[in-house]
């Protein structure tokens, strides 16, 4: 009898952590995978310069027949340029790309459902995910507008059946779909890459639109299979006002939105969309320049030549996002005096 054709599931980790012993789970978690037979799961560790090498964090590591392991190392370029670099560096006969964070986990039955559905015809694959300490399920902590829908939606195999076009509102939106949930098939986006230019803020949310605006299915798992966890975090990390890299994360956040605006397959109503959210965080940048012109001017420079650099039509805008911060500042402080 002919031996079965192999098929492959590449799995990109990026990995820079301080703290030892933590990408060793989420390999350990991918070992523990139910992986269908006739499939190889190929992982792909991107050393992006991390102050903790791979090679001890895997030394004496039993990966199992269906698992094969490549390790990468490059000068840090953060965690874009990483996974761009795992891209670049799979097997030409990888059929379905997945990503996994270094310090979350996937439970045993992932892959195999990924797999399952993603090998059947469909293009574009997610699942919930929990965080210890902060949430049980992102959806039903973060995402109200996925959460309604799925109340109604027809669920088969525990599967549930989203448009293309509804997914990308949602993203826009409430991004549900982080990067360690998602799988996709290879040949629906063989050159899709993640934007370098923005490095703490909203790499993920513009490499998901694009992703799943050329997709043409889009399946949500439903069982959570996937828990965050507690590592190096360069977003969660600073995601405090006062923290040096926050007005960075502001810019980053206006930057993804103005690239959105470019993709040419957007409907109409995610535009729209697309265009609330923009205001949105136009209008956090104002706010920010403005505690930063009071409290820590110097640390306004790096952020707003990175914005003008990438967009130089909107430092004509600069003067009145940062009027709009002064007077969404004066509004809090006049409802805070306000009467109860």
């Amino acid at each position: 009898m002919a031996d079965m054709p192999i098929s492959k599931l590449a799995v990109i980790i990026p990995f820079f952590q301080a703290r030892s012993g933590i990408l060793i789970r989420a390999l350990q978690s991918i070992i523990e995978q139910d992986v269908p037979k006739g499939w190889i799961v190929e992982v792909v560790v991107v050393d992006d310069g991390s102050p903790i090498g791979v090679a001890d964090e895997v030394d004496g590591l039993i990966l199992g027949k269906a698992i094969e392991l490549k390790v990468v190392r490059q000068p840090n370029g953060g965690v874009a340029a990483a996974r761009n670099r795992g891209l670049d560096e799979i097997s030409s006969d990888v059929s379905i790309i997945s990503f996994l964070d270094s310090d979350d986990i996937w439970a045993s039955h992932h892959v195999g459902r990924m797999i399952k559905e993603l090998s059947s015809g469909k293009n574009f694959y997610f699942t919930d995910n929990r965080r210890l300490g902060f949430h049980d399920s992102y959806i039903a902590n973060s995402a109200y507008e996925l959460r309604n829908f799925l109340k109604s939606a027809p669920v088969y195999d525990g599967m549930v059946s989203i448009s293309p076009d509804a997914m990308i509102k949602f993203i826009v939106n409430e991004f549900p779909a982080q990067i360690s949930t998602i799988g996709y098939t290879r040949s629906m986006a063989p050159d899709i890459r993640f934007d370098t230019r923005m490095s703490s803020a909203g790499e993920d949310l513009l490499f998901l639109v694009k992703l799943v605006s050329l997709s043409e299915s889009v399946l949500f798992d439903t069982q959570n299979c996937v828990e965050c966890g507690d590592g190096l975090n360069m977003y969660f990390g600073q995601l405090r006002w006062d923290s040096p890299k926050f007005l960075y994360i502001k810019v980053d956040e206006v930057i993804c939105h103005k690239t959105i605006e470019k993709i040419k397959s957007l409907s109409a109503e995610n535009r729209r969309v697309n265009i609330s959210r923009l205001r949105h965080h136009q209008r956090e940048l104002g706010l920010h320049i403005v505690r930063n012109l009071t409290l820590t001017p110097g640390r306004l420079v790096g952020p707003i030549k990175r914005l003008i650099a990438i967009y130089p039509l909107l430092s004509i805008s600069i003067p009145y996002y940062t009027l709009r911060g002064v007077f969404a500042i004066l509004y809090r402080a006049l409802k805070g005096a306000a009467p109860a």
